[in-house]
């Protein structure tokens, strides 16, 4: 007669014959390539857990660094996102299907800190599911390769590709060269030069290596992917919101020309 170990272990047995593979090895959403410093991942299920490079970052986690850390996450759809010190960055919800990317999801949440974003294939190929919420507003993307820190509200980087900042007060979208401060929840997106950006915003982020993760191919296909959108011009951002902020974004930019559309 079989006791409970043995018919538990068969029961075992014979759930992974039928399960396909994908089940009984499924990847993680995400993985980290490179950690240095204090990195920590939890959940509302699990207490903060030391991570480091090849540790796994799943669906509902959070990775949280300390002073002086930094860390690169990658993800099963490619895209990467490099985050710096004393950062809180949220995976609230990832899907990946690789054969209907249109089901695919990748939706983020940063707490506090800087983080960049390279695109992967769900951000190139269907960017109603990529969204990345802050402080002061939802970013966006279209093939992309940006940097966003929280500092008083936030600042926005686009290295490649196009970004979307969307608050109560309407939509700013950045392109390529562009860098823009979004200060609180209610007051749109205005392009900055690069004087009014405090020093030093985005050089934790800049020194950052993402090569080892694939970086420099990711951002070639965020340039690509974007390849092809409306043509926006450099001096200031294009802003969706209340007509009276266009003239801010260009006196923000230093009188470069911006184009304002009102709800």
């Amino acid at each position: 007669m079989m006791n409970t170990k043995s018919l538990r272990f068969l029961s075992c047995i014979t759930l992974a014959t039928f399960l396909p593979v994908s089940v009984l090895y499924a990847a993680p959403a995400g993985q980290i390539t490179q950690a240095s410093g204090k990195v920590t991942v939890s959940s509302p299920q699990k207490p903060p857990k030391s991570a480091g490079s090849g540790d796994p970052v799943e669906s509902g986690e959070v990775v949280t660094l300390g002073d002086g850390a930094s860390a690169v996450v990658k993800f099963q759809d490619g895209q990467i996102i490099a985050l710096q010190s004393k950062t809180i960055f949220k995976v609230d919800s990832y899907k990946y299907e690789q054969a209907a990317l249109d089901k695919s999801e990748s939706f983020f949440t940063l707490v506090q800190g800087g983080l960049r974003a390279i695109t992967g294939l769900i951000g190139g190929s269907h960017k109603e599911g990529w969204k990345l919420a802050t402080p002061t507003a939802t970013m966006g993307i279209r093939g992309t390769d940006f940097m966003v820190v929280v500092n008083q509200g936030i600042f926005v980087r686009v290295d490649a590709g196009a970004v979307s900042a969307t608050n109560s007060a309407g939509t700013a979208v950045l392109t390529a060269g562009q860098t823009a401060a979004v200060a609180t929840g209610s007051t749109l997106g205005v392009a900055v030069p690069a004087y009014a950006v405090p020093a030093g915003t985005f050089g934790e982020l800049s020194a950052i290596s993402v090569a080892s993760a694939g970086g420099g191919a990711a951002a070639a296909g965020a340039s690509a992917a974007a390849a092809g959108g409306a043509t926006i011009g450099t001096t200031g951002a294009v802003l969706i919101g209340v007509g009276v902020v266009g003239a801010a974004a260009a006196a923000a930019s230093g009188g470069g020309s911006s184009t304002t559309t009102h709800h």
